[in-house]
């Protein structure tokens, strides 16, 4: 993925015979999907703009159908690709809110400059996010980001701060 676009969805299944798929969310909302008229699909081999004809919301997955897939034997070839918005499009976070994408991959130092890995994945557990960082030594660290631990995330020298608390490591 490039800086232009945001992952918004995977292709994780067909659904029916006329060419419909079922979208794993990549996203807070599924109603991030709701004016979509046209998304970037990307697979392993190449980028391709598709227009959707329908979309239909079920609990927390949505059901695409895109213009020109009109056979479950079609939509079996975009299954595992991503779908993907310019950036430009994104929805607006909120003030110290960042996206998961933004995240991964981030060094994270304690308040005394202490390095203890990179961020390697971000779980939402509903109550807040945790981040995996795995250190030099391999070892994984489950770190809260909440408002006592995490203190600064700086995206433009991608850097996350984090205070120490009793139980942390």
């Amino acid at each position: 993925m490039s800086d232009e676009f945001i992952t918004i969805g995977k292709v994780v299944s067909t659904q029916g015979n006329k060419g419909e798929v079922n979208i794993l969310p990549l996203t807070n909302s599924t109603d991030r999907f709701k004016n979509l008229v046209t998304v970037f699909l990307r697979n392993n081999k190449s980028q391709t703009t598709l227009n959707i004809e329908k979309i239909r919301i079920k609990e927390n997955t949505v059901v695409l159908k895109f213009k020109n897939i009109e056979s479950i034997e079609e939509a079996k070839i975009i299954v595992g690709s991503f779908l993907e918005v310019e950036r430009k499009n994104a929805v607006k976070l909120p003030k110290n809110t960042y996206f998961i994408f933004e995240i991964i991959g981030l060094e994270v130092y304690t308040e005394n400059n202490i390095f203890l890995g990179k961020v390697e994945n971000v779980i939402s557990t509903g109550s807040n996010d945790v981040y995996i960082v795995k250190g030099k030594n391999k070892k994984e660290l489950f770190i809260p980001s909440i408002r006592e631990v995490v203190k600064n995330v700086n995206l433009e020298k991608k850097r996350i701060k984090i205070k120490m608390v009793d139980g942390l490591i």
